[in-house]
């Protein structure tokens, strides 16, 4: 049989075969088909298909190997084909033609072939068939027709666990908790399975109260049972919940550790989730693409270009592939750490790039202010005829905003709907705000803000306040100041950057009026954050902190600073203006 064959002899086989009539060797041609249609990962299926080219009367079996070896490569499309060809050339399926066509009409949707093959099945008496008949429910399933689902569920005669397994994920899939749990209740034997999808059934719908109850009333718990509860909890950002239950699991596999470290970078936890990870690979876990891609944007958020590159180190010395989804990560590492070239060697490295590793070069290009890479690379994307999307042109107009292109800007944000069908959504109004504030077009930044059809949200004001302030418009500042505040009343950064305009202009009573408001609204400035990365290790800091070993050390060093920047003349506006006042509501930054 073909699996027995190595890669090598089959090569020598078909070599073997060129130079005879292959339909004269029936088996050997069979065997070698079987080997590369099914050959792991799909790597060989056109090779396959040449085979196949060139017999003139495919058996039955070649035919199911080929359809079968189609579905494994994720060619669905091609997998259906083969079976209209089938058909077409007289020959009638059996029970192992149906699961493999079926699974190919399920991920395309291609409801109105899978309905055919249902046709097919009912003439051709294979309706008892369990195997075929549970393919079946799960076509009409994933292709949304959940009715057709019940009918051919109600059908057959004799219902094993896996048909009940599959009418659970089919109600499931279609957010009816209530008919899944329906029948959960009522099927006779229940499987690990069962049980795994009604826990992850209620942890997607938030309803963790009930999962828990269920992982608590499991007679058996394997790795996925303690798995679908870990995600729940990271689902609803509890990521001590998830800990716990991390601490507890009597084992864990790739998927545990991914959930938990994606957990953690969800919810800004970085440096958790990058200690997390150090600790996957002392417990000899590969990591999962998941994974990777979490410990790569926890390097991002917090800047840490060393241990990132430790992380692309590493996926090179696993061999992992780059592909969209990895690479995009790399880049947006590279890009948001300031080493945009080594993005760039990243994004050349990736092959079939999608639109998403394009953008991801574009807003990497913008966010390190080379507006005009940004902008000839959203050209090259355009002549590779790859649609750009709404976080496309977020990057494009972050290009314009920093180069100061607001004609060209503003076009862009009209081809948007005009050209590529995208609506504009708050985030890109906010770019061409800050856009307009840049350039000094404050009147029409306010009207564009006042005019959209959105409510102006907290970014949006605070970049145009910035722009006031940079521009001296203290009036408009003022005015856009206030709407802040009313938008986010507990927010004590907002009466901070009041009372710095009242301090700018000497109007210490009006500073003064502020602090007592913040005093008796119990509003107190959240402290700021900062991170270090020294060789492999990322501390964090607030203002203030005390935490660190050598606190006494870092602050004597930072009185130093001080003490030499003094020397030179620098003081900051707050030294200027306010450090004289005794109780100032702006603390002097020891900086």
């Amino acid at each position: 049989m073909a699996p027995s064959l190595s890669l090598k002899e089959a090569q020598k086989l078909h070599a073997h075969l060129l130079k005879v009539a292959m339909d004269q060797q029936p088996r050997p041609v069979s065997e070698l088909v079987e080997f590369f249609a099914l050959f792991p990962s799909g790597g060989f299926f056109q090779y396959a298909c040449q085979l196949f080219g060139r017999i003139t009367h495919p058996n039955l079996f070649i035919y199911n190997t080929m359809i079968r070896g189609a579905v494994m490569s994720g060619r669905h499309h091609e997998a259906i084909r083969m079976y209209r060809a089938m058909r077409d050339g007289g020959m009638v399926p059996n029970n192992f033609t149906f699961p493999f066509v079926l699974n190919a009409c399920e991920h395309v949707s291609a409801i109105k072939q899978g309905e055919e093959v249902h046709g097919v099945i009912l003439r051709c008496g294979f309706q008892s068939i369990l195997s075929v008949m549970t393919t079946l429910l799960n076509m009409y399933s994933g292709c949304g027709q959940i009715g057709n689902a019940v009918k051919v569920f109600d059908e057959v005669p004799q219902r094993d666990v896996v048909s009940w397994n599959s009418m659970i994920a089919g109600y499931l899939r279609h957010g009816d908790i209530i008919s899944a749990q329906n029948c959960f209740d009522r099927m006779g034997e229940r499987s690990s399975v069962s049980w795994n999808s009604m826990v992850s059934g209620y942890a997607n719908l938030g309803e963790i109260e009930k999962a828990e109850q269920l992982f608590e009333r499991m007679p058996m718990r394997d790795v996925v049972s303690w798995n679908s509860m870990i995600g729940a909890y990271c689902h609803l950002g509890d990521v001590e919940g998830a800990r716990r239950l991390f601490d507890t699991m009597p084992e864990r596999d790739t998927v545990t550790w991914s959930s938990l470290i994606n957990g953690y970078t969800q919810v800004g936890r970085f440096n958790d989730a990058l200690i997390l990870f150090r600790r996957m690979q002392l417990a000899d876990v590969m990591p999962s693409e998941v994974a990777v891609v979490g410990a790569l944007s926890a390097c991002a958020n917090l800047g840490a270009l060393d241990v990132g590159r430790w992380v692309h180190d590493y996926i090179k010395k696993q061999k992992l592939v780059i592909n969209n989804n990895v690479g995009t990560a790399l880049i947006d590492m590279y890009a948001k750490c300031g080493s945009v070239e080594m993005g760039l060697s990243v994004f050349h490295f990736i092959k079939n790039k999608d639109v998403v590793a394009w953008t991801a070069m574009i807003v990497g290009f913008a966010l390190n202010g080379r507006s005009q890479d940004a902008l000839e690379f959203f050209d090259r994307m355009l002549n590779e005829k790859l649609k750009p999307d709404a976080v496309t042109f977020l990057g494009v107009l972050n290009a314009c905003s920093h180069a100061g292109l607001v004609t060209q800007g503003q076009q862009y944000f009209t081809s948007m709907r005009n050209e590529y069908g995208i609506t504009p959504k708050i985030e890109h109004y906010s770019c061409m705000v800050d856009l307009l504030g840049r350039a000094g077009l404050l009147g029409e930044a306010e009207m564009l803000v006042f005019s959209m059809p959105y409510e102006p949200d907290a970014v949006m004001l605070g970049s145009l306040f910035f722009a006031c302030r940079m521009h001296g418009n203290s009036e408009l500042g003022t005015r856009v100041l206030d709407h802040l505040l009313k938008m986010e009343p507990q927010n004590g950064g907002n009466y901070i950057l009041l009372s710095n305009i009242y301090a700018t202009s000497g109007r210490w009573h009006a500073v003064a009026a502020v602090r007592k408001l913040m005093k008796e609204k119990g509003i107190k400035r959240d402290p700021g954050c900062s991170s270090i990365e020294t060789g492999s290790d990322v501390y964090e800091f607030v203002a203030g902190d005390l935490s660190h070993p050598q606190s006494k050390e870092i602050y004597e060093m930072l009185d130093l600073v001080a003490g030499q920047q003094k020397l030179t003349g620098y003081k900051s506006i707050f030294c200027q203006k306010l450090a004289h006042m005794k109780g100032s509501l702006v603390d002097h930054e020891r900086l």
